[in-house]
């Protein structure tokens, strides 16, 4: 009886080591094992990069940032010209639109700028809202002086849409009648203010900021160029060579309807109609465009933007170039013939036939080099080299830029230019090493 009480004992001590062991070994297992990061791998596409890809598809190889997924946008219009100076067929534009996202309390404010016949809610546009906004910025974004709406609502019929130093004007009066808009019906409440814009927008926010150098509406603290052409009309002339239907017709309808047929026997192998950026990449991944077919693509998108542009400046200016000059179009009248005629009307043929006689009247004295030149960086080189709060950000194989360009850029900006070495035009907006270096500018100081 008392080997069977000992041995009990014996064996409830027994357990309780082990207990006690198993325990202790938990213990020191917690306390010795070191705590990794965890590591989410973001996804990339898989096909082989170019500078023309990455424009179209964007820089996809790179992970994309972490931004937010939507924002509380706040769409805006305010009335600039009186409205019986709109022609009908404008009836659904009557208003100038723009966009404001606003933070609880007072903060630095940033107008930014979109591209050639962009809107200010481009997806490119979306993209820089969400990377400032998520800096604690106010963010109004504005359409482009190209973009039909703010074409028919702009009170200038004088100088054509392009005159960089005169689209800063005009950008400069909406700026302000914007933000007096938003003060009062909105709240909203600055503690500085910025601006920057891409592509086009960028070039309009270095002469913008010139101009607030002698206004001081707004005393800009920063202003970004993001992917700035160096000469407007070198840029165009490029992407103009990209859809070149005068001479080259019928091959480019050829080459079109072949992507379309690739296009459309993939979309419809997908198991799933979904069309999100993944499919879009599918697409694009399996259709194996050329560089021939991704230039067409370009080409034709920015002949797209340009034919908009070129009709709203037609019939806003009654130029008769490809409406019928004072003739007043009913909203119900066909337009067909009129984007037709657009379609076929090259940014080096509106340069020639309307911006430079346009220009030559004022100035009779006046060289086509005279006018390519006021339409590029080089006008304001001096201010550009000089300007502390000025910063630049573009990429090395940039489609629109010519030889010896960024090399131009880094010369002017020196220090306070990022080059990056990919990402062709504007396709790295939402990618990290982008949204980063956006952060370091802004928040930190510099490049």
């Amino acid at each position: 009886m008392r080997k069977m009480i000992f041995f009990k004992h014996s064996q409830r001590k027994l357990n309780s080591v082990r207990i006690f062991s198993v325990l202790l070994i938990i213990m020191l297992a917690a306390c010795s094992s070191k705590e990794e990061p965890v590591v989410v791998a973001i996804p990339v596409c898989d096909f082989e990069y170019s500078r023309y890809q990455a424009t179209v598809t964007g820089y996809c190889q790179e992970p994309a940032a972490d931004l937010p997924k939507s924002l509380n946008v706040i769409n805006k219009s305010i009335t600039i010209k009186p409205l019986n100076e709109i022609s009908e067929i404008f009836w659904f534009n009557k208003k100038m639109k723009y966009s404001l996202i606003k933070q609880e309390a007072i903060a630095p404010v940033i107008f930014i700028i979109a591209g050639t016949g962009a809107s200010f809610e481009s997806a490119k546009m979306i993209s820089l809202q969400k990377s400032f906004f998520q800096q604690g910025y106010h963010v109004i974004s504005l359409s482009s002086p190209t973009f039909a709406n703010f074409i028919v609502n702009s009170p200038n019929t004088q100088y054509m849409p392009g005159d960089l130093a005169h689209d800063a004007k005009d950008l400069y009066k909406v700026m302000n009648l914007v933000w007096a808009q938003v003060q009062t019906e909105d709240e909203v409440k600055a503690s500085s203010f910025s601006l920057t814009g891409y592509s086009l927008g960028g070039a309009h926010s270095a002469f913008i900021a010139l101009i607030d150098e002698e206004k001081q509406a707004f005393n800009f603290e920063k202003v970004l160029l993001i992917n700035p052409p160096v000469s407007l009309y070198n840029s165009v002339s490029i992407l103009d060579e990209y859809f070149d239907l005068r001479n080259n017709r019928q091959a480019a309808v050829a080459m079109f309807d072949e992507i379309f047929a690739r296009f459309s026997n993939i979309y419809s192998a997908q198991r799933s109609s979904k069309f999100d950026q993944g499919s879009i990449y599918n697409l694009f991944k399996n259709a194996e465009l050329t560089e021939a077919e991704f230039k067409l693509l370009i080409g034709a998108s920015f002949r797209m933007s340009s034919s908009d542009m070129i009709f709203a400046i037609d019939v806003s200016f009654n130029t008769g170039a490809i409406t019928y000059k004072d003739h007043t179009i009913d909203k119900f009248e066909s337009l067909t013939h009129s984007m037709q005629r657009a379609s076929d009307i090259t940014f080096g043929d509106y340069f020639d036939r309307a911006m430079l006689p346009r220009a030559q009247r004022e100035d009779i004295n006046l060289t086509k080099a005279d006018l390519i030149k006021r339409y590029s960086l080089h006008a304001i080189e001096d201010y550009l080299k000089t300007s502390e709060k000025i910063y630049l950000v573009t990429n090395q194989d940039d489609i629109i830029l010519q030889a010896g360009e960024v090399e131009y850029l880094q010369e002017v900006f020196a220090e306070r230019a990022k080059i990056f070495p990919r990402g062709g035009h504007c396709g790295n907006l939402d990618r990290l090493s982008f949204v980063e270096h956006l952060h370091a500018t802004f928040q930190g100081g510099g490049n």
